[in-house]
């Protein structure tokens, strides 16, 4: 079955939490679903749409197999603005017929639209396969190194 490639609307949320549920791991998916809801619910909100790139995967009868949620931002030290992908799923029973290339091609070309040519996500870096789905997309290394301290951590 073949899917279109279209702008996320406030009635696909449910499908989105049911793909984010099927892939969060145990490690407080919970607080992870409310931080989608609540960046998705900002990105469709009525003051993002110049820089909102929010996209779903619909099959011909309507159902959401996969999502992608990103905006453009330009924060972190200067940077120039930046496209940023904040989250990518598709549903497991539609996995590897090429859904999140498409959504991650649709999602540069939104980007591009909007005058951005650069395109930044962050990935764990033991996420192996999340790493290779973006580097087959063309994603490389970037200029900057993300560091952290942790503290109390015991």
């Amino acid at each position: 079955m073949t899917h279109a490639i279209r702008a996320m609307e406030a009635g696909d949320l449910a499908a989105v939490e049911r793909i984010f549920r099927a892939h969060a791991s145990g490690d407080a998916p919970r607080g992870r679903r409310r931080q989608l809801r609540d960046r998705v619910a900002e990105v469709l909100g009525a003051d993002a749409h110049e820089r909102a790139v929010a996209l779903v995967a619909a099959d011909a009868r309507g159902k959401v197999a996969g999502y992608l949620v990103g905006d453009v931002r330009s924060w972190e030290f200067g940077s120039a603005p930046a496209g940023w992908i904040f989250a990518l799923g598709v549903d497991p029973k539609a996995e590897r017929q090429g859904l999140g290339s498409e959504l991650l091609a649709a999602a540069v070309e939104a980007f591009r639209a909007r005058g951005i040519g650069t395109v930044r996500t962050m990935v764990r870096r033991d996420d192996v396969p999340t790493l290779r789905f973006f580097r087959s997309g063309g994603f490389a290394a970037g200029p900057y190194v993300e560091m952290e301290l942790a503290r109390g951590a015991r």
